[in-house]
């Protein structure tokens, strides 16, 4: 083929449609697409392309073919990427043009093709069709070529079967408002959480269409809550023969993956160890009395922030790391959290970035405290000083001041400001610390403001199942999670989105992706509220598959 083939997708703007413009443009084709609002329309991206392909909603599809039908080039090929084939294909045919059924076995959040199964359902080949097997497979995609009939009765079950199973299960919790102790969920129901999650964060049209649209789903349907209530009569009449029998048949069918299976589940579930699975609409806080969680030992800056901002109403409780403040909110063993986000001369705190990403929990407010730093001993004189103790972020912020006060004496990094004071009575000790620090251990102050940059912030975020009014903190800025798709500017493209609707950033943070080496999550902070910015994040899923709001500050 000696000249490349315009890409046209009809409903490019869409997360599929956006996902496949990515990965043709990576690919050095052109593409064009239409959508709402678009330059071009429909009938123009028929007439102009050599590969049209339609991403639209699977009760749409008909609808748009007999739009374009006609204005299609007979060379050309027409496809599509909808999960129900036989009657779309079936219209599609009625087009003069090379006609291919398409379904991509994966999602839109998917990085690549690499390993993933596209299915082919030839209906009129042309030189198109074997141009998109061998780019596909080209990029590490299999090719599963299939009836359009076999695909829709493979379908019922692989997929309106499983989703209307997964869909009623947790419509079900729902209407029990069921909650349980996220400790006391067993390992069975953690990994089906993981798939109720996945199918529940996608598009309710989507799925609707899936179940409603499938020619085979309706039998398969009636046949599947038969056998439901034959399982009911059976447990209800504790026939326990019957149901051994109908279990041992069951085991026996996938006697070849029962192994497997139990093998890679544990390694799954060992990976949700420190994950916590949440169900339920979190419970309402009452701030009076609530319990909050802070970076302790009491005497650290997130226990003077704490004092701060909460002041004698709530009970203060320490931990050793930030990661376990998470945790505990999220499981409810604590109402609220404190935690560090950023400091001005350090930067950020990657271990609350990362836990926000493992954490189902969102940031209800920020705000800021002074640091400042005294020398304190137990110890009145500093010429008997022999060793400066401190937490590595007190030493480097008075790294200046030490080195020209005390170039010789030996310093120690501790595990926080407070620890050595606790574990050291030793005279000879100096301490780095807060001034409230030092007056609630009743050290001598040495030195007062030894940090090195006066103007030293740390900010803290406020985090929480659910959001609450705290008086001191009035949060008018929302804080977004993001991954992109991969492609050259897509940074650039995001970042044009809020300039154009003259909308100002805050933060822009990129922090290592732990799935996939060099690839990147992007931590956005917009100074908007969440609900004056919905239109403009709707906007932004052309380029990230994944967006997530983590709350306000």
């Amino acid at each position: 083929m000696e000249k490349k083939p315009l890409i046209g997708i009809i409903g490019g703007n869409g997360k599929m449609g956006c996902w496949f413009k990515n990965f043709f443009e990576k690919n050095d084709l052109k593409v064009i697409i239409s959508d709402i609002e678009t330059e071009y329309s429909n009938k123009e991206i028929a007439e102009m392309s050599d590969i049209i392909i339609i991403s639209v909603p699977i009760s749409k599809v008909t609808e748009v073919v007999k739009e374009i039908r006609n204005h299609i080039k007979k060379e050309s090929l027409l496809t599509d990427t909808t999960s129900i084939k036989r009657y779309p294909l079936k219209e599609m045919k009625k087009a003069k043009c090379g006609v291919l059924g398409m379904h991509p076995l994966f999602g839109p959040i998917c990085k690549d093709m690499k390993n993933k199964t596209i299915v082919f359902c030839r209906a009129r080949d042309n030189i198109y069709v074997d141009f998109l097997k061998k780019l596909f497979r080209k990029n590490g995609a299999n090719i599963l070529e299939i009836s359009p009939k076999e695909h829709d009765k493979q379908m019922a079950i692989l997929q309106s079967l499983l989703h209307f199973t997964n869909i009623s299960f947790s419509y079900f919790l729902y209407s029990k408002k069921f909650k349980s102790n996220p400790n006391f969920l067993t390992p069975s129901f953690k990994l089906q959480s993981l798939v109720l999650g996945r199918i529940l964060a996608q598009n309710p049209e989507l799925y609707a269409d899936i179940e409603m649209e499938n020619p085979y789903f309706r039998k398969i349907s009636e046949e599947y809550i038969k056998e439901i209530t034959k399982f009911q009569k059976i447990i209800k009449d504790k026939k326990y023969e019957e149901f051994k029998n109908k279990f041992n048949l069951s085991s026996s069918y996938f006697s070849e993956f029962i192994k497997i299976a139990e093998e890679k589940s544990t390694e799954i579930l060992k990976l949700l160890e420190k994950q916590v699975i949440r169900v339920g609409k979190p419970k309402k806080i009452n701030l009076k009395n609530a319990k909050v969680g802070f970076l302790g030992p009491e005497g650290t800056f997130s226990w003077i922030g704490a004092k701060t901002i909460f002041k004698n109403n709530v009970k203060l409780k320490p931990f050793i790391n930030i990661r376990d403040i998470f945790k505990e909110v999220a499981e409810g063993g604590v109402d609220l959290g404190m935690v560090p986000i950023e400091n001005s001369i350090t930067g950020i705190v990657s271990e609350t970035m990362y836990s926000f990403i493992d954490f189902p929990v969102k940031s209800i407010g920020s705000f800021k405290i002074p640091i400042h730093h005294v020398l304190a001993s137990y110890e009145k004189d500093t010429k008997n000083i022999k060793i400066i103790k401190s937490h590595p972020q007190a030493l480097l912020q008075c790294k200046k001041y030490l080195d020209e006060n005390f170039p010789n004496i030996l310093r120690e990094p501790t595990s926080s400001t407070v620890a050595p004071i606790l574990e050291d009575k030793n005279s000879s000790v100096g301490f780095i610390v807060p001034l409230l620090t030092a007056q609630k251990y009743k050290l001598n102050i040495l030195r007062k403001n030894i940090e090195d940059y006066k103007n030293n912030f740390t900010r803290f975020f406020i985090i929480s199942q659910s959001r609450i009014v705290i008086k001191n903190l009035k949060p008018k800025n929302t804080l977004i999670l993001f991954a992109v798709y991969d492609k050259v500017g897509i940074l650039r493209d995001i970042l044009s989105i809020f300039a154009d609707n003259k909308i100002n950033l805050s933060a822009l943070h990129s922090i290592p992706s732990r799935l996939h080496p060099w690839d990147y999550m992007f931590f956005l902070e917009v100074e908007k509220s969440y609900d004056s910015i919905k239109k403009i994040i709707k906007k932004l899923e052309k380029y990230c598959p994944y967006i997530r709001i983590l709350g306000s500050a």
